[in-house]
């Protein structure tokens, strides 16, 4: 293989000759994941303001030997213009290539030529360590930034609730039995129920960019009725009262993407603790792997959410996220909005 591998940008619509390559070489790859997979970027049709940028490492023979999916997000704060682009995931590189930080020069290198004028700032969020290869991100202007993630390996059931805290067990019991019920959405009214709850907490609590309904819907329609992944929800009386958004990695993990609960109410039911074990149990009754909380904050800081989930068991690792700032002004501005945000929301 040539160490300068020929980097192509994929537009959509995508052709069924490269989504066919595309998916069998995320198949293949240890690392591949459903966010850098043609399904994730399915979410995002007839979705304002989200735009993808696919770009493949291609071999002189014109086989695939990286890939890296970026979304271009245009979001608003206090009414102005606030672009990021986000790499959810990582790059993924071929399995057999020993030196992988060539086909990932090229790969970010070409990333960055595709860089609005108007971004603000670059996010990568890794799902893997990348070891000696990640002086390729620091050449080509990355900052690295510690960020915690919880990994749960997937055994039995009994297995894997044993390993939960024993306050969290009981609550886990007596929420079931005070008549709570987890299960699946069945159709796009309990979409919109959960899609409601969720964007409460976001309004109230998260005050960061939520996407629109419709994303939500196309995870539904695209990706849950293809066994692609799972929307799952906690009724009270036919209500939502809680749930969780897990897209799958192949078969051997189960993502925590978007969770929310009725935290200040129903507090007899234990929704926020039953949202998190409904994607745990989802994974164990399935025959996955693995169970990913998709993040529990920096270690620097004292993190409630991080608190929570450590009390469901798995293994503390630090994949990090790589950072590139184009706008340092507009970039310190956001942070301050959001911070003010937080303040009133606990207001």
């Amino acid at each position: 293989m040539r160490e300068d591998p020929t980097i192509r940008h994929v537009k959509g619509p995508f052709s069924v000759d490269d989504e066919s390559k595309w998916k069998a070489f995320l198949q293949q790859q240890p690392h591949g994941s459903f966010f850098q997979s043609p399904d994730y970027l399915s979410l995002f049709e007839n979705c304002r303001n989200y735009q993808p940028v696919v770009l493949f490492a291609e071999n002189a023979k014109g086989e695939m030997v990286g890939l890296l999916v970026a979304t271009i997000i245009r979001d608003h704060i206090y009414g102005l213009p606030f672009q990021h682009m986000l790499v959810q995931g990582g790059p993924v590189i071929l399995k057999s290539i020993q030196r992988k930080a060539p086909v990932l020069r090229a790969l970010l290198k070409a990333l960055k030529r595709h860089i609005p004028v108007r971004n603000v700032f670059l996010e990568i969020r890794n799902l893997q360590h990348w070891g000696d290869d990640a002086v390729a991100f620091q050449e080509s202007g990355f900052t690295w930034h510690d960020h915690l993630n919880d990994i749960l390996p997937i055994h039995s059931r009994n297995q894997v609730f044993s390993a939960i805290k024993p306050a969290k067990q009981r609550q886990i019991r007596r929420g079931i039995e005070n008549g709570a019920l987890i299960r699946p959405v069945a159709n796009a009214a309990e979409v919109e129920a959960f899609y409601h709850l969720l964007h409460e907490l976001y309004k109230k609590k998260v005050r960061k960019p939520l996407a629109p309904l419709k994303f939500f819907q196309n995870f539904y329609q695209k990706i849950q009725m293809e066994k692609k992944g799972v929307i799952l929800v906690v009724f009270y009386k036919e209500k939502v009262i809680g749930g969780m958004v897990c897209p799958f990695s192949s078969q051997h993990t189960v993502h925590e993407w978007y969770i929310c609960s009725m935290q200040s109410r129903l507090k007899h039911l234990y929704p926020g603790v039953l949202a998190t074990w409904a994607g745990i149990d989802f994974a164990t009754q399935n025959r996955f792997k693995a169970f990913d909380f998709m993040g529990i904050g920096t270690p620097q800081k004292p993190y409630g959410v991080r608190n929570f989930k450590t009390q469901f068991g798995g293994e503390v690792v630090n994949f990090g996220r790589w950072q590139l700032i184009n706008s340092k002004f507009w970039y310190q501005l956001g942070l301050w909005g959001y911070s003010v945000l937080k303040r009133f929301s606990r207001r």
